[in-house]
């Protein structure tokens, strides 16, 4: 039970109020990744990937990262095959945002829509910001032909 805020000396009020404060706030921050858009983006998703000079399989889990934020690691099927990640997502419209990636060739920001009723997300990459044509998609179903 708190205190009677008339009976506490002045400056308490805000002792009070800041632990108050920050239980609302923590938990908006990790409302992010679990509304319902990004819930259905938990998972594996399968599908096409600009590498190098052409398009490669892709095997791709989104997941929840310690601070509540949507992370994801990749696989992508080269001749020799490699993995990379996912972290430091920021939302930047509904159901969609930007990742920093990370793998042997480098890093640099991937863009997504998640797109969970089709079954799909939709995602172009880049260096220092997504390019057309650098495809990233996932699908839940089977992917279109890699050709």
């Amino acid at each position: 039970m708190l205190p009677n805020p008339a009976k506490l000396p002045r400056g308490s009020h805000l002792l009070i109020l800041l632990p108050l404060i920050a239980g609302v706030i923590v938990p908006a921050r990790q409302a992010l990744a679990l509304s319902a858009c990004y819930a259905d983006a938990l998972g594996t998703w399968r599908g096409p990937v600009l590498n190098g000079s052409g398009v490669e399989d892709m095997i791709t889990t989104f997941s929840l990262g310690p601070d509540g934020r949507l992370v994801g690691r990749y696989h992508i099927e080269d001749a020799v095959p490699f993995d990379g990640t996912l972290n430091d997502f920021r939302e930047t419209g509904p159901c969609e945002g930007d990742f920093r990636w990370h793998d042997l060739d480098g890093s640099g920001t991937v863009h997504i829509q998640f797109q969970p009723e089709q079954g799909r997300f939709l995602g172009r990459w880049g260096l220092d910001w997504p390019g057309r044509g650098h495809v990233f998609n996932g699908y839940r179903n089977r992917p279109p032909p890699v050709s």
